[in-house]
């Protein structure tokens, strides 16, 4: 009933509204339609949105607030997402983090045990040399000593037969005895030392 009354309230205005502008208007030529037609249209419409509104409108209604909570539902899920997102990106940032510092320290450690390392080897390097630098040294003096040793020897025997040879004719036998005997002592004692 209160929907009949809303609908002749409203077609009445729409009437009076409409009516002082067809008695005062000049006369022209003729419009395309009437007001009657535009009448009828109105009143179509009132009771097409009547019609909606007793039978479509809970439905609508219901549509818009399923289609608002599914919205909203969507929405938080979005912003638990992007805080998950934004949680995650600080989380990795820390790692990386971490990871720059545990690239820093392994490259220092890095480089400390190659400084330790090549110190190693220099050290071994130094001694190494100072260890051929001291057996070039035995050798040569060994070498020295034998090649002495040699040449003593070679001179003693050369000594020795010039001595046989001058003995033999420049001395008596006496004398040569006793000079040769001396030379051979002599001789004896200097190779064995």
């Amino acid at each position: 009933m209160r929907m009949k009354s809303r609908i002749t309230t409203i077609s009445l205005t729409a009437a009076v509204a409409f009516w002082p502008g067809c008695v005062f208007a000049a006369e022209q030529e003729q419009a395309e339609g009437s007001w009657f037609a535009l009448i009828f249209y109105a009143i179509n419409f009132l009771l097409f949105l009547w019609i909606v509104r007793k039978y479509g409108w809970p439905r609508i209604a219901q549509f818009f607030r399923d289609r608002s909570c599914s919205i909203r539902d969507i929405r938080s899920r979005a912003e638990k997402a992007y805080q998950d997102a934004r949680a995650l990106a600080d989380r990795a940032a820390r790692q990386l983090q971490l990871l720059e510092a545990d690239r820093s320290t392994m490259m220092a450690e890095l480089n400390e045990e190659t400084t330790y390392q090549i110190g190693q080897i220099k050290q071994a390097a130094s001694e190494a040399v100072s260890r051929i630098r001291r057996d070039l040294e035995i050798t040569r003096e060994a070498l020295r000593y034998a090649a002495q040793r040699r040449l003593r020897q070679s001179m003693a025997e050369a000594a020795g037969r010039i001595a046989r040879e001058l003995v033999s004719r420049n001395f008596q036998a006496s004398d040569q005895i006793r000079l040769l005997g001396g030379f051979i002592d002599r001789i004896g004692e200097e190779t064995r030392a």
